[in-house]
Parts: C-alpha cells; sequence; structure tokens
C-alpha cells in the first residue's frame, strides 16, 4: 500500500512544477484583466459626472485620489482621463497575450513587451507627477501602475530567455 502512495506521489508534479508549467502568456493575461479591471472603476468614475474614486484603506478614507483625479495631470491629452488610455492599454495587452499565448508567435511578444515598456515609461512620468507635482498619491494609480511594471518585468524576462526564431546562426552568415 505504501509503495502505490510513493509512486502516486512521485508522479504527481510538486506545485512549483506545476507553476512553472503556466504558459507566461496566461500570466501576463491575468495581469492585463486586473489592469483593466483598475483601469475601468478609475475610468467609469472619472467619466460619470459627480463620480468620485473611492480611496479607503482600513476603513480610513484618504483624499489622495480625489486630488491625483481633480488636478490637470489626469487628462493630459484632448481632456481624456489617463485611465482610458488605461484601459486600452490592458485591452491591447491582453489580446497581444492571449494571441502570443495561442500561436506562440514571437512578433507578438515582443508588440506585448514594447508597449510595456512605454507603458512603464508613462507610469515612470505619472509617479513623478503624483509625488512632486500633486503631492498626492492615488492607491488605485498605484495599483495599476504595479500591474503595468509586473507585466512589462515579465514580458522582459520571458523575452531575454526566448531565443529569436527569426535569428540567423553564425555559421549561416557566411
Amino acid at each position: 500500500m505504501s509503495d502505490t502512495s510513493k509512486a502516486v506521489a512521485a508522479a504527481r508534479p510538486s506545485l512549483w512544477r506545476r507553476i512553472r508549467s503556466i504558459h507566461p502568456g496566461l500570466v501576463l493575461a491575468t495581469l492585463d484583466l486586473i489592469g483593466f479591471g483598475i483601469a475601468s472603476y478609475l475610468s467609469i468614475e472619472e467619466l460619470t459626472p459627480g463620480g468620485e474614486v473611492v480611496c479607503t484603506i482600513g476603513g480610513v478614507g484618504i483624499s489622495g485620489c480625489q486630488d491625483v483625479a481633480h488636478s490637470a495631470y489626469s487628462r493630459p491629452f484632448a481632456g481624456i482621463p489617463v485611465a482610458v488610455y488605461g484601459v486600452i492599454l490592458s485591452l491591447t495587452l491582453f489580446t497581444l497575450a492571449i494571441a502570443w499565448w495561442r500561436t506562440n508567435n514571437y512578433q507578438l511578444l515582443l508588440f506585448h513587451y514594447g508597449l510595456s515598456l512605454i507603458g512603464v515609461a508613462f507610469e515612470g512620468w505619472f509617479q513623478f507627477a503624483q509625488i512632486f507635482l500633486i503631492h498626492a498619491v492615488c492607491i488605485w494609480c498605484e495599483s495599476y501602475g504595479l500591474s503595468l511594471v509586473l507585466r512589462f518585468l515579465i514580458a522582459l524576462w520571458v523575452f531575454l530567455r526566448t531565443p529569436n526564431p527569426n535569428s540567423v546562426p553564425a555559421e549561416d552568415l557566411s
């Protein structure tokens, strides 16, 4: 009886191995959906007349979200809230992640990585604006930023670990 249970335990992969076997495209898609949810909430609140972002930690209200939402920096282009751009970015990244997972097309990974890099660059600027120009920090914006940085780091990690299928071996160049 104990030999059978040992054989079953040996045949079942460990939790770490099961986690590592998840395609990174699915991890990216999950983070993209989280970012989409956050950006959608912020967009709805900012586009709804009289809408206010609810910002609490431990039941204590924080005014940073309203300060950031009402600042001139929250609508940088054509009066469109930053969160709307976050919705568009998250949906685009989600589409790229799912398409990459389904096809393993290297170009889709590169597009995801490039868009994530642009998003992280903008996030860096927005962090600067929150801290040094607005003097307030929005926990929702920070959460979206964290999901964006994680998406970028995962895409970068996969990009660095995945050989380019279109590269030509050195011996074929001569």
